[in-house]
């Protein structure tokens, strides 16, 4: 598996909303990230596959796609975007398959330079919800508060790293049915 996390480099945008997908890869990784320069990326191998956080700013993730699209073994479907959502409350998590990119330009880009819709995604919900069922999109470059990024580190992350493994071991379909309850 190819685990891309969106986000956007450069250290004031480290606990933006934004970056979610980077500040749960850096929870996952128990190994160091390497800078590869052809790929433009800080890559770590672990057992589920090899973790990505593309170096480009966000509207330009999909670079990483043309590097990654000239490994022999490469295939759409091993292809696993993690990102933010603001259509999903805070801590919700949706697996999903071969869909728009419903406005986030990140997922855009990477769908442009793939030529296909056919990766899988892994959303994760950055909006706050009020007890009235509404939900509060914030600015995606606002910083989380302190007891969010816990939440990220702590409960978020072990789940996230679940969905992978079940990917890994289950496939698609199952892991979805699993992990898509309400």
């Amino acid at each position: 598996m190819y685990v891309i996390g969106l986000g956007n480099p450069e250290e004031k945008y480290k606990y933006n909303r934004h970056n979610v997908a980077w500040l749960i890869l850096d929870a996952l990784n128990d190994g160091e990230w390497s800078h590869h320069k052809y790929m433009n990326a800080d890559i770590s191998t672990n057992h589920y596959g090899l973790y990505i956080k593309p170096q480009t700013f966000m509207n330009h993730s999909g670079q990483v796609v043309d590097f990654l699209k000239s490994e022999v073994d490469f295939k759409p479907e091993h292809l696993v975007i993690i990102y933010d959502d603001i259509d999903l409350a805070f801590g919700t998590i949706r697996v999903s398959h071969d869909r728009g990119d419903g406005g986030h330009n990140g997922l855009k880009s990477i769908v442009e330079h793939l030529g296909s819709k056919e990766c899988i995604r892994v959303r994760i919900g950055v909006s706050r919800l009020l007890a009235d069922g509404r939900l509060i999109k914030p600015n995606v470059l606002g910083n989380f508060p302190p007891n969010e990024k816990e939440e990220i580190s702590e409960l978020i992350a072990p789940q996230v790293e679940k969905i992978i493994k079940s990917l890994v071991d289950l496939g698609l379909e199952k892991t979805m049915n699993i992990f898509n309850v309400k």
